[in-house]
């Protein structure tokens, strides 16, 4: 009944009781298809009751204030029963929710078997999920089992209790379940899961394939909320318990045409308000009736009580992946205190296992001799200011690069017969000289990149840029870390989607993407702190989907966020720094170090100086050799001096070498991740 704690935990428990979905918890393929099987004009979804009847009081005086001419349908999807204990307060629970429509869930259905097939409480738990609170679940529903199984009467109301329901809100279509579209016990609603672009295309297909509007799930009590292409997807987390730090209300999902004066969180789809609201108990007493059932010591206090008097460690912003807004009755939202500096940044990466113990190959440690890649970070200056920039790069930002550094760019481009010049910023478009430097460029080397964030191309001062891209034949890496509008806007701003979308057309028009000497390329990033997805896989996808809209590309480059800089400071300050750094390091993959980008390119800040690569431009590890710190005019000035040098390494090397490896063109090996 928890979300996940860390993205791995030790196993020492490896039973199926807790872990397993038996094959009856699978949903019909069509069990979401057709027209709905209700209708109403006010639709109130309660998922995570757990038994508690004081939420269930608060539940009815809600419904009985709704307007009395509007048709209120009640769906209570899944685990109304948890700390019941009793077979007299699981009773009193089924008599008052009888009246309204009872979804079963894991709960529900483990309770309702007349043979123990082993599964424990049906939970279904991911690995990230303790064996130690995996084991108390088990035994509280097992507490309960025992006491249901006396009486057959009882355990007879949950026979033919069905695992969905599609309702008519409106004229828009609300598919309701416990766990997932696919199994009673599903995970693939919950927050981590839903935080994949992969799961996000998967629910989107799911959702235009059954024409829902709305999906709403419970299971995994922690909440979660996101608009994708298709319509929304609402996770309440509990109506029966406290779902975020500081509270000691539960909340549930209100959807209709009218706005709820209270709400936490929500959304809108044309005049369909989709809200998860307050579910004010008796808080004094729900504690005193719930420690009268169980003892400190038991299986529900140690996991629960805390819980229920204090909320769990959690916030709302957290559960916020895009298209839904904080409500007037929000609580715990964001964790209190200091903002994260990069100096905390910098201290949090100085307690971790150092990369270079972890890397065997000795000859991965030193740069090839004739790199091929002058990358040129032009300046700080971006018309964007993106939550995961490595640079904290933003409208504010005035470092640049002088005329004279420039200069020897080129000079070392042409000496060193370098292949590609990698143009990138800040947004580099932003730079005073960027043209001129773009043409000397392109007849310096073969192949000219430049990294823009496409929206500064939507400003009038340089939408021009355009037609000179397409004029000298520029290679373009493109930001768009995402397909769906309200997760790409999240991550980059307002509006920022649709701004992309419409250079995106431009730049095909201009026969990018589809003319073989105009190269469009785009990057993804996740908005989570996750690892990307297979990255042939996640093209495939965005081919898909773009090609929707009309939209070419040449490649898809997958690409990490390196917990550094603003990026690493918002992990620190969201408390997922420490999962995400374990995340990486448990992921490390010595098959990608042979092709580390800081191997084969010279990085070269604003002010001249040379670095390995760009993140540790961004965290001043200047590059050095035996003649001490590089910079870009000492190869200038002695074409003699080699290129060749030790690599400066540091814990955010992992985000570069953590599965399939990341760098600026994309993932280092293909196939499965070691």
């Amino acid at each position: 009944m928890s979300t996940c704690q860390s993205h791995s935990v030790k196993r020492r428990l490896f039973k199926d009781a807790g872990r397993a979905c038996p094959i009856d918890y699978k949903i019909a393929k069509d069990a979401f298809s057709g027209t709905p099987q209700e209708s109403c004009d006010v639709l109130y979804v309660v998922g995570g009751l757990y038994g508690n009847p004081f939420a269930l009081d608060a539940i009815e005086a809600m419904v009985q204030a709704e307007d009395s001419s509007k048709k209120t349908l009640v769906v209570f999807n899944g685990d109304a029963h948890w700390f019941d204990k009793t077979a007299e307060n699981f009773a009193a629970i089924e008599d008052r929710i009888q009246k309204y429509v009872p979804l079963v869930g894991n709960v529900e259905a483990e309770l309702r078997r007349q043979t123990d097939v082993g599964v424990g409480c049906g939970c279904a738990y991911p690995e990230c999920t303790t064996d130690e609170a995996v084991s108390r679940s088990n035994r509280i529903h097992k507490m309960l089992s025992i006491a249901v199984d006396k009486h057959p009467e009882l355990k007879q109301r949950l026979v033919g209790r069905p695992a969905t329901l599609t309702v008519d809100v409106a004229g828009f279509k609300v598919g309701i379940t416990h766990g997932d579209e696919k199994l009673i016990g599903g995970w693939d609603c919950s927050r981590e899961t839903l935080q994949d672009i992969m799961r996000q295309d998967e629910l989107d297909g799911f959702m235009a394939a059954n024409s829902i509007d709305v999906f709403v799930t419970t299971h995994t009590c922690a909440p979660v909320a996101l608009t994708l292409a298709r319509g929304a997807i609402i996770n309440n987390g509990a109506a029966g318990l406290p779902n975020f730090a500081g509270e000691n209300f539960g909340l549930c999902i209100r959807i209709a045409c009218n706005s709820s004066e209270e709400w936490s969180f929500g959304t809108q789809l044309d005049d369909l308000f989709i809200q998860a609201v307050p579910v004010r108990y008796d808080h004094n007493a729900y504690v005193k009736w719930f420690d009268a059932l169980w003892s400190e010591t038991s299986p529900a206090a140690v996991s629960y009580r805390d819980r229920i008097l204090n909320g769990p460690e959690d916030y709302l912003i957290d559960s916020l992946l895009g298209g839904f807004s904080c409500g007037p009755s929000a609580a715990g939202v964001r964790r209190s205190g200091t903002r994260a500096t990069v100096r905390d940044v910098n201290l949090e990466l100085a307690k971790l296992l150092y990369f270079e113990d972890v890397l065997d190959d000795e000859s991965c440690t030193i740069t090839d001799p004739f790199p091929n890649t002058l990358q040129v970070n032009l300046t700080a200056k971006c018309n964007m200011a993106c939550t995961h920039c490595h640079h904290g790069c933003n409208p504010k930002r005035d470092e640049h690069m002088n005329h004279e550094t420039l200069e020897a760019i080129l000079k070392v481009a042409r000496d060193r017969q370098m292949q590609t010049i990698d143009i990138t910023g800040g947004a580099p478009e932003m730079h005073p000289e960027f043209e001129w430097f773009l043409r000397e460029a392109a007849n310096a080397v073969s192949n000219v990149m430049v990294r823009t964030n496409l929206t500064v191309l939507d400003l009038p001062e340089y939408s021009h840029l355009l037609d000179v891209y397409a004029r000298l034949g520029i290679e373009l890496a493109a930001s768009l870390p995402n397909v769906f509008g309200a997760q790409a806007d999240m991550q980059r701003g307002h509006k920022t989607y649709d701004r992309s979308i419409k250079i995106l057309k431009s730049l095909n028009d201009l026969g990018y993407g589809r003319d073989s000497s105009c190269v469009l390329d785009l990057v993804f990033n996740p908005q989570e702190p996750i690892m990307p997805p297979e990255q042939n896989e996640l093209e495939q996808m965005y081919r898909r989907r773009l090609g929707q809209v009309g939209i070419d590309f040449n490649n898809l480059f997958a690409v990490a966020n390196n917990p550094i800089g603003k990026y690493g400071a918002s992990l620190i300050d969201s408390g997922a720094f420490q999962n995400y750094m374990d995340l990486l390091i448990d992921s490390f993959n010595p098959d990608t170090c042979e092709n580390m980008m800081c191997r084969h390119q010279l990085s070269v800040g604003w002010d001249g100086t040379v670095y390995d690569c760009d993140f540790n431009l961004a965290l001043g590890l200047a590059a050095e050799d035996e003649n001490g710190p590089i910079n870009i005019a000492d190869y200038a000035n002695n074409a003699a001096r080699s290129l060749q040098r030790s690599i400066k390494f540091g814990n955010h090397c992992y985000a570069c070498t953590a599965g399939f490896g990341s760098s600026c063109g994309g993932t280092l090996v293909q196939g499965e991740a070691s």
